[in-house]
Formats: structure tokens, sequence, C-alpha cells
């Protein structure tokens, strides 16, 4: 459609819409925003991707002289809108040396952030298999010793984009790592994949000033499913796990990938960022292997697991609610929450709050 842009053209809009309002809970500057949409006529990545960074950039500049200044609060959201920024010129996934670029801004201004963080930060790097594990951990203020949360997922927000105040607010210390085929993870999303959060929780164990013992998983969005799977995996270790909207096993058939297919909702194809996570070339080797990370062909459901709570909104248009029940159905007893009329994750303004009183009902139980 010539002169179309992302809101008008009919290809489009439904998705725009939707990440245009998502962007602008994000933080992002409305007209600002709007006025990007309205200026790409498509998602080719070099143009996204620049034109998010040109309204990174003067953030970037304004942290700088902030700091310069010693204007400590000024320096924090400086910085934090430049990332949030340069983490919208990425989205969805890194899949392209423009997005890679703009994610590599996005941690470098997130870091410079972090240093003003209350309570603070520690970038943590976990040596594992030749690479590192890089992980971000906060203790709650006046906490001696708190039970801690490995939190993780999804496929479009990695470790920078993802809040955790609610574990700390709830008197639990959190570790955020990115889910293997995203952000700075040294695996991609394979079957054998959940020998990171395995490494993640050796090292928790040896750290002193957080309870390993009291140790839980949460898991968002297409990264609930390693919630889940650690469930099984590290049944006696963990205490407690979230899987939050995550996928076990539908999700990754090929009936689901063809009703992903006709999916307007995500803007992008969400396909095209499970074939990223998934490290495949295409559509067709994802269907081929996609089958195999699913936890009931490998046996794990009616294994004894960790508690584990599932969340999700009935009508999710990209993982299946069908996964949850799945998940309900096998095995020991689980907790639930579901949503009936609402989409991916439930949409909850409330749900971090119940999450994490979930989890510290469970990891502070004697």
């Amino acid at each position: 459609m010539e002169g179309a842009n992302l809101l008008t053209n009919p290809r489009y809009t439904v998705g725009a819409k939707f990440r245009l309002g998502q962007f602008i809970k994000r933080g992002a500057d409305p007209e600002q925003a709007k006025a990007v949409f309205s200026s790409l006529p498509d998602l080719a990545p070099e143009p996204w991707a620049a034109a998010w960074t040109r309204l990174a950039e003067p953030w970037e500049r304004q942290g700088a002289q902030a700091e310069a200044q010693g204007k400590t609060a000024e320096v924090r959201e400086a910085y934090q809108k430049a990332s949030m920024y340069y983490g919208i010129a990425k989205f969805p996934v890194i899949n392209h040396p423009a997005k890679q670029a703009a994610y590599h801004k996005c941690i470098e201004n997130y870091l410079k952030a972090a240093r003003y963080f209350d309570p603070p930060l520690e970038r943590v790097a976990i040596p594992f298999e030749g690479q590192e594990i890089i992980g971000y951990l906060r203790l709650p203020n006046g906490a001696s010793q708190p039970p801690v949360v490995i939190a993780t997922g999804g496929i479009d927000v990695y470790k920078e984009e993802r809040e955790t105040s609610d574990l700390l607010e709830a008197g639990l210390a959190a570790f955020s790592t990115d889910m293997p085929g995203n952000g700075e993870c040294p695996l991609w999303y394979t079957p054998d994949a959940h020998r990171f959060y395995s490494a993640v929780i050796d090292y928790l164990l040896t750290r002193k000033d957080v309870d390993g013992t009291r140790m839980g998983i949460i898991g968002r969005s297409y990264g609930g499913y390693w919630g889940a799977k650690m469930a099984y995996v590290e049944s006696k270790r963990l205490r407690a796990a979230v899987d939050w909207g995550g996928p076990a096993h539908y999700t990754f058939q090929r009936e689901w990938f063809e009703h992903l297919q006709q999916d307007r909702l995500y803007l992008w194809s969400l396909l095209d960022s499970m074939i990223y996570a998934h490290h495949v070339r295409d559509l067709d080797e994802l269907r081929r292997q996609a089958p195999t990370v699913s936890l009931q062909a490998q046996g794990w459901l009616d294994k004894s697991c960790a508690p584990l709570l599932v969340v999700n909104g009935e009508k999710d248009p990209w993982i299946t609610i069908r996964d949850l029940y799945l998940l309900l159905e096998n095995g020991e007893p689980k907790s639930a929450r579901t949503y009936p009329e609402s989409g991916h994750m439930g949409g909850d303004p409330n749900g971090d709050k119940l999450v994490a009183n979930w989890l510290k009902t469970h990891l502070l139980r004697t």
C-alpha cells in the first residue's frame, strides 16, 4: 500500500496498535513512539532499530551530563530511559546486526543506571562450559541471608527489561538471567539446556549472603517452560517454581504453529522469535526440533517435582492454555491461577505480587 505505515497498513495495524500501547507502558513518550510507528512502512530491522536509537541517544547524553554534575536521581532515570529505548530498538529478538548493536547499548546503559539502584545490583559472571553465565543479583534491604529466586524469560524480554522489585519487596533476593535462546545466555533453547539453571543453582549455593537452601525459580512467558522443567529437574534443590505463561508440550506442535502463522497481534511473527531461540534455520527445522523440547516427550510429567505454580490467561494467543492444563492433569498436585477472559500471562495488574507472595510462602516454610 503506497504511503501506508505500520498503523494504517491492514497487515500490521492490529499488532502495531498493541505494541505501541505496550511500549508506552514501558515508558516511551506517546507522541514520539506514535511518530516512529507512523514513519515506518514495514518491520525492516535496520530502520526499526535506527528510529528507536534516535530516541535513546538524547537520554544517553543526558545521563552523562547529569553524572558529571553529580545529579544521582537524574542519572539513573536518564540511563534507564536510554536502555528502555535501546531495548525497543532490538525488539523482539536480536536476529540482525542492527538489533544486536542496539542490545549492546541497552546493556551498557542499564548497567550505568544500575550503579545507582537501591537495593544495589551486582553483575555476576559464572564460568560455564568455557563461557559465562551473566546474571544480576539484588538483595532486599535489611535482610540477612534471604531466600533467593532465579528470575528468567521470556522470548522477547531480556533481563535488563525485567523488573524484580516484586521479589525484593517480598523479602526475597532475585537473580535475574536470560533464558536459553536469548540475551546473553550461552545456550540455545534445546532439550538439554536445563543444565544452565543447574549451574546457577550450584553457584547460588556458594553465596554466603543468600540462603541457597531456600531457593525458587520463576520463568515468565516462553521462559515459563524453564520454571516448570526445573521443578522436575531440581526437585530436591528448589523449594518452589513458577511457570507464568509458559509452554510445555502443545505449543511446540505443528498444530499450534499453524495457529501462530495466522496471528497478527504479535506484530512480527512469534515463529521467527522461536526460530532464533531454538537456533534453527527455518520453520521446517523448527517443526522438527521443537517437539523434542516437550516435557511430555521427555517423560517429565509423571515424575516428582517441587511445588509448582502455573499461571496464564485462557485466551493466550501465543502459548496455548492446554499446556497449563496438561501440567495440572499429570503427576503431583500443583497450584494454578487462570484468567478466563484474559490473554498472555493473564494481564493481572496485581499478578507480580500474587506470584511473589506465593513464592515467599513456600520459601519461608520450615
